[in-house]
């Protein structure tokens, strides 16, 4: 037995906006977990003298 063809048009949509809203989110996440990497590796780079002058001419 099919169903009707709106309600069936209904349920992809549906579908498709909870995938979105998923890869949002996870994307989402990634920003995050991303920004914390750089934040803690400038924290570092800040709190460490050692490596932070270079001489190129040695």
């Amino acid at each position: 037995m099919d169903i009707p063809a709106g309600i069936a048009a209904t349920a992809a949509m549906t579908r498709q906006a909870i995938t979105m809203e998923v890869i949002k989110a996870s994307a989402k996440a990634d920003q995050q977990v991303a920004d914390i990497l750089a934040q803690s590796a400038s924290s570092v780079a800040a709190l460490s003298s050692r490596g932070t002058n270079v001489n190129f001419r040695a």
